[in-house]
């Protein structure tokens, strides 16, 4: 693969998608939802309900409050103070060589342990995922965690609603999403980043960090897919986020919230949710909609600014296999990559213990150590075939444009 692509003068931007056309418009509503999901995996949803403009000015106002807090008070909720993946991540160092210097908040639904987290009896994701929240100790941040919950709940029905609506656009029993989750009984890996721009590089690591992003197929700068979700729900307020769709190039998605003044060179929507296709509708669609390389480019993030974004990955049962819509058993190996009999909750364990080690060192070292080989081939697995469907996709765009 080349390490540049030409960039066509006609500036790609990502579908949109209107809410409430399910409504008033449906046969435009579905169009624009298999078009956005086949061609790009990525689309802005307008009109998303609870998402308004309002409601994220306040999100991104609280969640600010916590990241601006001193060091000391964001510490009382670190994320290695329990088992279960929730809490604080101090800022990665600027000389990791990833391009990228980011802090987080992990969280997930408010829930009673099911057993001590080193009781083998049960198995490692029921251990792992189910747990209470770990909150910052402040009452200067009183209205940090109500907000939080209050967000967590607008996604996780969001996510219900819009899943049910993207089987339909398969051509599937609507019903099908919900065998695969369960609204009261959820598996959650939510975050709250904080991403810093390229004011926290030294000059000589500067020209480094650009030419990482400059490049289109670095390894360096955090390019990935979402692979555990069926789609991933996210509101940002400054740009960064890209995407790879059209004929392989880097489109930059929308800032959904403008927090600060000045002038982007991203569409800013105001009110809007980005919403991207996971490895699991990928395997469940069998190919259909397929999962995109995305990533956040630093260099794009204003100087003298910080990037919030509130990423939302509603996770999928994780008995059983997979079997995509309309067949009545798992393929030994499915257009995605999907291997049948593969155990999913360890597969999303170890997907948490090599994103957060300083959790994992303290609470997981021995089962990270005997899954993460598997782990690692099984990621693998799907990122080749979410390339190869991307240039299967990409080939139809370029045969598209070029008769328009």
């Amino acid at each position: 693969m080349s390490t540049h692509r030409k960039r066509d003068d006609r500036k790609l931007e990502l579908p949109t998608v209107d809410w409430l056309e399910r409504q008033s418009n449906p046969e435009k509503f579905f169009a624009d939802l298999s078009f956005a999901l086949s061609e790009f995996g990525f689309m802005v949803l307008t009109n998303a309900p609870g998402l308004d403009d309002e409601f994220q000015h306040r999100a991104f106002r609280e969640v600010r409050g916590f990241f601006d807090a001193p060091m000391d008070i964001k510490k009382t909720a670190h994320i290695s103070n329990t088992p279960y993946f929730r809490g604080y991540t101090l800022p990665t160092p600027a000389d990791r060589g990833h391009g990228q210097v980011i802090e987080n908040f992990q969280y997930g639904f408010e829930q009673e342990p099911v057993c001590a987290y080193d009781d083998a009896s049960q198995p490692i994701h029921r251990r792992l995922f189910r747990g209470p929240n770990t909150w910052p100790q402040s009452t200067e941040l009183s209205g940090f965690r109500p907000l939080i919950e209050e967000m967590n709940s607008i996604y996780h029905r969001l996510t219900h609603l819009l899943g049910e609506a993207i089987v339909e656009s398969l051509g599937e029993d609507p019903a099908a999403f919900r065998e695969y989750f369960d609204f009261d009984e959820p598996d959650l890996a939510a975050s709250l980043n904080h991403n810093f721009s390229m004011d926290v590089f030294d000059e000589s690591a500067k020209a480094l960090v650009r030419s990482s992003y400059e490049a289109f197929d670095s390894q360096n700068v955090g390019a990935h897919i979402d692979g555990p979700p069926f789609i991933a729900l996210l509101i940002n307020d400054r740009p960064g986020l890209q995407v790879v769709a059209g004929e392989g190039q880097w489109i930059d998605a929308p800032v959904t919230c403008r927090t600060a003044e000045g002038d982007y060179e991203v569409p800013v929507i105001p009110g809007s949710v980005i919403v991207n296709t996971g490895g699991t509708l990928m395997h469940l669609s069998e190919g259909r909609y397929s999962a995109t390389l995305h990533r956040v480019n630093t260099t794009l993030i204003p100087e003298g600014e910080t990037r919030v974004s509130m990423p939302y990955f509603l996770l999928p049962k994780m008995e059983d296999d997979l079997v995509p819509f309309g067949k009545t058993r798992a393929a030994q190996q499915g257009a995605a990559g999907y291997q049948a009999g593969r155990d999913r909750g360890a597969n999303a364990c170890v997907n948490r213990m090599g994103t957060f080690p300083q959790v994992t060192r303290r609470w997981w070292a021995e089962e990270f150590e005997a899954l993460k080989q598997k782990q690692r081939e099984e990621v693998e697995a799907e990122t080749q075939a979410a390339f190869r469907l991307a240039e299967e996709r990409a080939q139809r765009f370029k045969q598209n444009r070029s008769t328009q």
